[in-house]
């Protein structure tokens, strides 16, 4: 088998359920951060910007959310930044607010991308948190 067969075959298509919750998304984004920017097979890596494409879509309505429930419950540090201290009489109202965020289910087309185990004949670093927070989307070919 050639090297670009082995590498067509290494990164098929598995599909993947398309109700994903937004803390999943929340919690993927630095980790998709991270696989960006890991030199990839061009199918493998088209694959994984249209994943980051699809999270930063939903990623910026979080963000928006996130931000008001900051300013509704939050109040200014030193520095003028809205935080919502822990020992804020408000912070179990945000967290319950913000965690029902995080329940919400949205509908996204995703397909399971599989890495493979080697890229240009060396060994693919991927760090364990990554693979972790991403075990949905990616599977490691060995």
């Amino acid at each position: 088998m050639t090297a670009k067969k082995q590498v067509q075959k290494e990164t098929q298509v598995k599909p993947v359920a398309s109700k994903v919750k937004n803390g999943v998304i929340f919690m993927a984004r630095e980790p998709l951060r991270k696989l960006i920017n890991i030199s990839l097979p061009v199918a493998v890596a088209y694959k994984v910007a249209k994943l980051t494409q699809k999270f930063n879509e939903q990623l910026t309505a979080i963000e928006v959310v996130r931000n008001e429930l900051i300013k509704k419950y939050g109040e200014k540090d030193k520095a003028g930044q809205m935080r919502v201290p822990t020992d804020s009489p408000n912070f179990a109202k945000f967290q319950e607010e913000f965690n029902t965020l995080m329940e919400i289910e949205n509908d996204i087309a995703v397909e399971k991308i599989v890495l493979p185990a080697n890229v240009d004949g060396h060994p693919l670093n991927i760090e364990p948190s990554v693979l972790l927070a991403l075990e949905g989307f990616i599977e490691f070919k060995e």
